[in-house]
């Protein structure tokens, strides 16, 4: 279905870093999201609520682990 061939010419510190960039996408779209659309239709304005908060961490655990691995 999809043809990825031309991975296998890629290193191996450029594949983690091509992963790694993946992953930092939805980290900057998190963070340029407005404040009121995170919070639409919750009841509360928690800290624990915030979107931009829970992709930081996940993110960072993510990257983290394709570091180390």
């Amino acid at each position: 279905m999809f043809n990825f061939d031309w991975c296998s010419n890629l290193s191996a510190g450029w594949a983690r870093f091509l992963v790694i960039l993946a992953f930092i996408f939805p980290l900057v779209f998190a963070f340029t999201m407005r404040r009121q659309y995170i919070y639409r239709g919750a009841e509360d304005q928690k800290i624990w609520r915030n979107l931009k908060i829970w992709v930081f961490f996940l993110v960072a655990a993510q990257v983290l682990i394709y570091l180390y691995f």
